[in-house]
């Protein structure tokens, strides 16, 4: 085939890409865009789920009751994300925990795939749909953990694709992939009823748009009425075919609806209330991200008001991103999912304005001496063969500034907006691949595979998933971070918080031995840890400076104490190693420094703890470091949050 000849004077310009090499740059800037999501594996509860995979894959069966935490054993506890677990461990145990990483990163390229030819579908630019998911790309990425979480992500965003290829595409069979991707998305996470409220917005949508062109007639109608109905319909009927049954198409709006009078309901309300993101997003640390979009959000309504490409679904999709928000700060993380959408056709749409109002000027016509001639001779009668006029191109050139400029601020405004919250998300979550290097201890886990303590263990919550993938079936963690049995987690709240009534507890239970993390994730120090410094019949075994083993002095543990007993002066050192690292964690400098400052006091160096907090100063001007500073250097001990170690 002859290659198409470009006509003399047209105006191909370089940024002018073909569709092919329009698709190809998409998919290299999509590819980008995935390189800062990387993270490490920085979840305790990636533990429980290759605990609880490795199981189903052992005995190709899915267990209904507890079998990991001894509190709560045989506790009816349905497992609605047993394929999740199921796929994660067998993903482990092909690569390791490179390769969960790697599964992390597929599911979020994925992600952004399904929304672009979402975006694109309706008629979004290419480009300007790239820009609007890499600006949501922070919020993402404060989840993307090995978390049955993420398959929900990229459920949503398979979602959309499938109901923006039925309604403004062209492959409109591809909608009874509904149905399937519901039984499997209700055997990875009871969320999928936001799938059946997305197909109802798309739904109303249709009719809007079918009422506004005046073609509400059942002839027009039943083609794309009947195919949703219908694929809907059936992922009704098979969304029940879970462990949770139907009941777990409720779940959702329990959620939600707990930061509204539902602290009162059932009974895990207390325990779900008391982690900080499954509460009403205000008043958590998600809630910048929150307020940030909703910036977001009233620009690109802006935007798109001026380019008249404001949308009934899209206004249906940032009502559901906010309001599920607001009830779960957990949501904040999908809000992208279904703002970028929008906002893509905003951009679009106000583009095309500026485009039309800034576009070149048609080229001025000049005089032509010899068409006048022709002229004058055709009307005496001669017949002369006339030249036809040449058309009239515009002008070339550069585009015009004010549009180039106008562009561009938007632009970089996207892209800010884009790396700003990404690198707020670097605070909280370690950028790479593989497990974060100060968040578990597999020496401590090796210490007790090789030298089990006799008895029973008391953990602390946040690293219990570890302990169940690395002990089970050798030892049965106390709890872990699902903390569904709500008389267990308040037990557990007594001891860590060294409460009065802890030691009963863990006579209760006939605890022999605790394990503990030096610091926590806030940057505290366990009001347990100094008690237990300070108590005689508790004796260190192992500190690493991540983890803690406590082992009761007991006539029965003598014979182990003789081995094994360190002592426990090594704790200030440890604490005080690990709030230095939790700084580059995102933990509060004020809450290190304090607990350092704190540390050299217990251990007798005052005037390496005048030394901390100068230096703290000089970084964070924080007046309650300056008072502790102050109290010091006149003399007093300064205000502790340690609760006094052991020397």
């Amino acid at each position: 085939m002859a290659e198409l000849q470009t006509p003399p004077g047209s105006d191909s310009r370089w940024f002018d890409l073909s569709p092919r090499q329009t698709t190809l740059a998409v998919i290299i800037l999509l590819f980008l865009a995935t390189i800062p999501m990387l993270t490490k594996v920085f979840t305790s509860d990636f533990g429980t789920h290759i605990a609880i995979g490795r199981e189903i894959v052992n005995t190709q069966s899915v267990a209904d009751k507890e079998f990991l935490n001894y509190p709560s054993l045989g506790m009816r506890n349905a497992n609605g994300e047993w394929g999740f677990q199921a796929l994660l461990y067998l993903v482990f145990a092909a690569g390791g925990v490179y390769a969960v990483s790697f599964l992390c990163w597929a599911v979020v390229f994925g992600i952004y795939l399904l929304l672009h030819r979402s975006m694109t579908l309706r008629g979004a630019n290419p480009f300007l749909a790239v820009f609007a998911i890499f600006a949501f790309s922070g919020f993402l990425r404060i989840r993307i953990q090995p978390r049955p979480e993420i398959f929900t992500y990229l459920f949503i965003s398979l979602t959309i694709f499938l109901q923006s290829e039925f309604y403004f595409g062209e492959k409109k069979w591809l909608l009874y992939l509904f149905p399937p991707l519901i039984l499997v998305w209700a055997n990875m996470h009871p969320s999928y009823l936001i799938a059946f409220v997305l197909c109802g917005a798309f739904f109303v949508d249709g009719l809007a748009r079918a009422a506004w062109k005046k073609e509400v007639q059942w002839t027009r109608l039943k083609t794309w009425i009947v195919p949703p109905v219908l694929a809907g319909g059936l992922g009704l009927i098979v969304c029940g075919l879970n462990p949770h049954g139907y009941s777990a198409i409720l779940i959702p709006l329990h959620l939600l609806s707990r930061g509204e009078g539902g602290g009162g309901g059932g009974g895990g309300s207390a325990i779900l209330m008391s982690i900080s993101e499954l509460t009403p997003v205000k008043g958590t640390g998600l809630y910048l991200y929150y307020k940030a979009a909703a910036g977001f959000a009233a620009l690109s309504l802006l935007l798109g008001g001026v380019g008249r490409r404001i949308y009934l679904l899209d206004l249906f999709l940032f009502a559901i991103a906010f309001k599920g928000a607001w009830g779960s700060a957990r949501a904040v993380s999908m809000m992208g999912l279904l703002l970028s959408p929008g906002a893509s056709l905003h951009l679009t749409g106000f583009f095309g304005v500026l485009k039309d109002r800034f576009a070149p000027k048609l080229a001025p016509k000049q005089h032509d001496p010899a068409r006048d001639r022709d002229r004058k001779k055709k009307k005496k009668g001669k017949k002369e063969v006339v030249k036809p006029a040449p058309p009239v191109e515009p002008t070339r050139g550069s585009l015009p500034w004010v549009r180039v400029a106008v562009s561009a601020a938007i632009i970089v405004a996207m892209v800010t907006f884009g790396t700003v919250t990404l690198s707020f998300s670097f605070t909280q979550l370690q950028y790479g691949i593989g497990m974060t290097e100060h968040k578990f201890s597999f020496a401590a886990a090796e210490f007790l595979r090789k030298n089990p303590v006799p008895g029973k263990m008391f953990n602390f919550f946040d690293i219990g998933g570890f302990l169940d993938w690395q002990l089970y079936p050798q030892a049965l963690t106390f709890i872990d971070g699902r903390t569904y049995n709500k008389e267990v987690f308040r037990e557990h709240q007594m001891v860590t918080g060294a409460i009065p009534g802890w030691e009963d507890v863990l006579r209760k239970y006939g605890i022999t031995y605790i394990v503990l993390k030096s610091v926590d994730s806030s940057g505290t120090i366990l009001p347990v840890i100094p008690a237990l410094s300070r108590a005689p019949d508790w004796s260190l075994v192992f500190s690493d400076g991540l983890f803690l083993i406590f082992v009761r002095n007991t006539v029965q543990n003598r014979e182990y104490l003789s081995k094994h007993v360190i002592s426990k002066s090594v704790l200030p050192r440890h604490v005080i190693a690990e709030s230095y690292h939790y700084m580059y964690l995102g933990v509060s400098p004020v809450m290190a420094y304090a607990n350092i400052a704190n540390m050299y006091m217990t251990m007798g160096k005052r005037q390496e703890a005048i030394d901390v907090l100068r230096k703290s100063l000089k970084e964070h001007d924080e007046p309650y470091l300056r008072n502790m500073l102050m109290q010091l250097e006149q003399g007093g001990r300064g205000k502790t949050s340690s609760g006094g170690l052991r020397k």
